[in-house]
C-alpha cells in the first residue's frame, strides 16, 4: 500500500485521522464531527491533504490549513480574512452556480444580468455593471487554473466541488495584477486513486409566474492503477424556465436559460512524492431572452421588438505538476482558458436609424497562464513561498448594428496583454504572540491594442515595471483570538475601446491601495466564533466600462476614489444539532476627485455595492435513526440600495431588499432527497444589474429577483 493508504486503514474507526508534516513525519489528529464536515481553502488546497478542526468536545485547536497563502499556513496564524463554504450542504447545493455564494457572504456582491453575464464584486471594489476590456476586480480560480481575466465570471456549476473559499482584500503580491477586490477559489474533488465511486443527481423546481426547471448531474471516479493512476468525470445538464414576458411579441416566459457542461480529471501518483494531475472543462450558456422588465408594464414583463439572447460557451485545462520532500513543496501549474460570449440587444429608435435594429457584440477571449512556485511545507515554523508565473490574455471585441437579419460591422477591436513576475513572501516568528509577513512581487507587464477593422493600425505598445509589496502583522493575546493588520496593493493594465464613430479611446491603468485591521477569535472548538475586519482602500484612475448617450458600451478612467468597509460574522452553536449564523457588511464608497469630462459628479458612490448587507440563518440536525438525519435550513439576506453605475445613464438606484429560503433534507449518506424554497416571499424588487443599454437610461428598466421557486432534488451514489 502507499503511506497514505495504509495510515488511513490503520486509523480507520478510531476517530483520528493524519496529516503529512514532510516526507517522513506523520501528525496524528483528531478527525471532525460528521455535523462539521470538511473545511479547506485557498487555491492549491486540492493539491495538499488539509488538517481537520478538532471536535467541538475535545477542547483541542482545530488546524485549518489557509493554503491561499501558498505557504500552508494555519489559520490561526494567518494575517487576513478568509471565509470558507463547503459545497452540497444546505443553501449552497451543486446544481447552483457560483453566483449561490452571493446569498451567502454579505460582502460578496454580483450583478444580476443572468447566468454567465455577471461581475462578481468583494469588499465594495466595483467598477461598473457589466464587463468589457477592463479586467475583472476579482481573481476566480478553479483549483490551480485561473478561470477569468477581464471576462464575466462565468458561473459554473458545482457539482463535485469541495468548497468555495473567498480571499478578501488586493492579491497582488501572490496573484498578480486584476485581483483588486480579492480571490474567489473553486476547489474541487479530485480523483481517488483507491476507490470506484459514482454519485448522480436529479431535481426538478416550479417557479412562480414562470416555467418548470429540471436539473441532472453525476460523477463517476475509476481508479485505472490502484494507488497510482485514477480518473475522475462529471457532466451535467439543466433547464432554468424562463419567467418574463415580452409584451410587443406577445411571448410569455422568454428568458429561459440552458446549460450543459462537464469536467474531466486525470490523477497519477508515480511514487517519490510525485503527483500529475490533468483537468479540463467545459461549459455552455444559452439564454433566449433579457431577465428584466419594465415599469408600467405588467410585472415581469418588458417590451422589446426582437428577442434578446446571449450564448456563453466557457472551456479550459490545466496540468498540475506536484512533488514534495522533506520540509519543500513544489507546484508546477500550466493552464489554458477559452471563453467566447455572444449578446444581442434590442437598438430599435436609436437616433440615425429606421425599423426594427438588431446590436450584436461578440467576444473572443483565449488566455494562458503559467506559475511554478516552491514553498514549505504545511505546519513549518517559518512558512515561506517564492515563485514565478507568466499570463497571456488576448480579448477580441467585434460590434455589429443594423437589421435583425443583416446586422453591419461597426468595429473590431483586439486587446492582448502579457505579465512576467517574480514574487515571494515569508513569515517569522517574533515571539510566541507576535508574527510578521512581508513579501512583494516584481513584474513586468505589456499591454497592445489594435482596431483590426480600422486604418489606425496598432496603438503604441506599453510596458510596466512595478512593484506590488505586502506587509502584515498578527498579534495572538491568547490561543483563542488573533489580531491582525495588513497592507496590500494591485493594479490593472490599460488598454483601448472603439467609440460608435471608429475613433480609439485609451484607457491608462488603475491602482489600489489598502489597510485593513481585523480579528477572529473562538476556532478552538467553544460554541462561540467569529470573525470581524474594517478595511480602507484608496483608488486612483479608475477603470470603468460605461454606457455612452446613445447606449454604445465605452471604457474611461473616471477618476480617483476610495471605499471604507467593515464586515463581521458570528457563529453559535448552543448545542451540537443547531448552529445560528449572522453576518453583517457596511460600505462607504466615493468618487471623491473625478475625470475632466465628469466635473460635478464629485461623491457619487461606486456602482453596485449595497451600503449595507446582513445575513441570518439556522440550521438544525437530528438523528432519526442511525442511518438518516434530518436537516432544516432557514435563512434571510438584506442588500441596501446603491447605483447601476458612477456616471449617466447609469445614475440610477436599485437594491432595498429581503430575500428568504427554506431548506429541508433527508440525509442517509447513499441517498438525500431535498427540498428547497427561494425567494419565499416572491418579492420582486430591483436587483443589481440593468436590461436594455439603450434604454436603460430612461429609467423605467429593472432586473426583478428570479420569483419563488421551490425544488424537489435526490441524490446518491456508492
Amino acid at each position: 500500500m502507499s503511506l497514505e493508504r495504509a495510515l488511513r486503514k490503520l486509523l480507520e474507526h478510531t476517530g483520528y485521522t493524519f496529516v503529512m508534516v514532510d516526507a517522513r513525519t506523520v501528525r496524528i489528529v483528531r478527525a471532525p464531527s460528521p455535523v462539521e464536515g470538511r473545511v479547506r481553502s485557498g487555491p492549491s488546497a486540492p493539491h495538499a491533504k488539509s488538517v481537520q478542526p478538532a471536535s467541538q468536545t475535545d477542547g483541542q485547536p482545530p488546524d485549518i490549513i489557509v493554503n491561499a497563502s501558498k505557504q500552508g499556513q494555519s489559520l490561526t496564524d494567518y494575517a487576513g480574512s478568509v471565509r470558507v463554504e463547503t459545497v452540497g450542504a444546505i443553501g449552497l447545493t451543486s446544481e447552483s452556480g457560483t453566483s449561490a455564494l452571493v446569498g451567502r457572504l454579505p460582502e460578496l456582491v454580483a450583478t444580476n444580468l443572468g447566468p454567465g453575464r455577471n461581475k462578481l464584486f468583494v469588499r465594495g471594489i466595483a467598477d461598473s455593471s457589466f464587463s468589457g476590456p477592463t479586467q475583472s476586480t476579482v481573481g476566480l480560480y478553479l483549483g490551480e487554473l485561473r478561470l477569468t481575466y477581464n471576462a464575466p465570471e462565468p458561473d459554473l456549476r458545482l457539482y463535485d466541488i469541495d468548497a468555495i473559499e473567498v480571499i478578501e482584500g488586493p492579491q497582488g503580491t501572490l496573484y498578480g495584477a486584476g485581483a483588486l477586490g480579492g480571490i474567489v477559489h473553486i476547489a474541487p474533488n479530485l480523483p481517488d486513486l483507491e476507490g470506484f465511486h459514482a454519485n448522480a443527481s436529479l431535481g426538478s423546481a416550479m417557479t412562480a409566474d414562470g416555467r418548470d426547471s429540471y436539473d441532472t448531474g453525476g460523477m463517476l471516479n475509476i481508479p485505472l492503477v490502484t494507488d497510482k493512476v485514477a480518473v475522475r468525470v462529471v457532466g451535467y445538464r439543466q433547464r432554468l424556465g424562463g419567467y418574463i414576458d415580452n409584451a410587443t411579441l406577445g411571448l410569455k416566459d422568454t428568458n429561459t436559460t440552458r446549460i450543459s457542461g462537464g469536467r474531466a480529471a486525470l490523477r497519477a501518483s508515480p511514487g517519490n512524492h510525485w503527483e500529475i494531475e490533468i483537468a479540463g472543462l467545459s461549459q455552455s450558456i444559452s439564454t433566449s431572452d433579457g431577465q428584466y422588465s419594465d415599469r408600467g408594464l405588467a410585472p415581469l414583463t418588458h417590451a422589446a421588438a426582437i428577442a434578446q439572447p446571449h450564448e456563453s460557451d466557457f472551456g479550459g485545462g490545466n496540468l498540475v505538476i506536484t512533488k514534495r520532500w522533506g520540509g519543500l513543496k513544489l507546484v508546477s501549474s500550466t493552464g489554458i482558458v477559452r471563453h467566447d460570449l455572444t449578446e444581442r440587444f434590442d437598438a430599435t429608435g436609436l437616433a440615425g436609424t429606421t425599423g426594427v435594429i438588431a446590436y450584436d457584440r461578440d467576444e473572443a477571449i483565449r488566455m494562458f497562464t503559467h506559475e511554478t512556485r516552491l514553498s514549505s511545507r504545511a505546519g513549518s515554523m517559518h512558512p515561506w513561498v517564492a515563485g514565478l508565473s507568466y499570463v497571456n490574455n488576448v480579448d477580441r471585441i467585434a460590434q455589429a448594428l443594423g437589421p435583425p437579419s443583416a446586422t453591419a460591422e461597426l468595429s473590431r477591436v483586439r486587446n492582448e496583454r502579457r505579465e512576467i513576475a517574480l514574487f515571494g513572501e515569508g513569515t517569522i516568528p517574533l515571539s510566541s504572540r507576535w508574527s510578521l509577513t512581508a513579501g512583494a512581487r516584481f513584474l513586468r507587464a505589456r499591454a497592445a491594442g489594435i482596431l483590426v477593422s480600422g486604418p489606425q493600425g496598432p496603438e503604441p505598445t506599453r510596458h510596466q515595471t512595478r512593484v506590488l509589496p505586502t506587509l502584515a502583522i498578527l498579534w495572538k493575546p491568547n490561543d483563542d483570538l488573533q489580531v491582525f493588520a495588513r497592507l496590500r496593493s494591485g493594479f490593472r493594465s490599460g488598454g483601448i475601446a472603439v467609440d460608435p464613430g471608429g475613433n480609439v479611446v485609451r484607457f491608462v491603468s488603475d491602482k489600489l491601495y489598502t489597510g485593513e485591521a481585523g480579528l477572529r477569535f473562538g476556532h478552538s472548538g467553544g460554541p462561540l466564533s467569529g470573525n470581524a475586519a474594517l478595511s480602507y482602500a484608496r483608488w486612483r484612475s479608475i477603470q470603468a466600462d460605461l454606457l455612452d448617450s446613445s447606449g454604445f458600451p465605452a471604457t474611461a478612467n473616471i477618476g480617483n476614489g476610495h471605499v471604507l468597509g467593515f464586515s463581521a460574522d458570528l457563529a453559535w452553536r448552543p448545542v451540537s444539532s443547531l448552529l445560528v449564523e449572522g453576518a453583517l457588511f457596511a460600505n462607504r464608497s466615493s468618487l471623491d476627485n473625478p475625470a475632466v469630462q465628469l466635473v460635478g459628479l464629485d461623491e457619487t458612490s461606486l456602482p453596485n455595492v449595497p451600503r449595507y448587507g446582513a445575513r441570518l440563518s439556522a440550521r438544525y440536525s437530528r438523528p432519526l435513526s442511525p442511518d438518516l438525519t434530518l436537516v432544516l435550513d432557514g435563512s434571510a439576506h438584506y442588500r441596501s440600495g446603491s447605483n447601476v453605475g458612477t456616471v449617466p445613464p447609469l445614475l440610477l438606484e436599485q437594491g432595498e431588499y429581503v430575500e428568504a429560503g427554506l431548506s429541508a433534507a433527508l440525509d442517509a449518506g447513499s441517498w438525500k432527497l431535498t427540498l428547497d424554497a427561494t425567494n419565499l416571499f416572491n418579492g420582486r424588487e430591483n436587483s443589481f444589474a440593468f436590461g436594455n443599454p439603450f434604454s436603460v437610461g430612461l429609467g423605467q428598466q429593472q432586473t426583478p429577483l428570479r420569483p419563488r421557486t421551490i425544488r424537489l432534488g435526490v441524490s446518491f451514489g456508492f
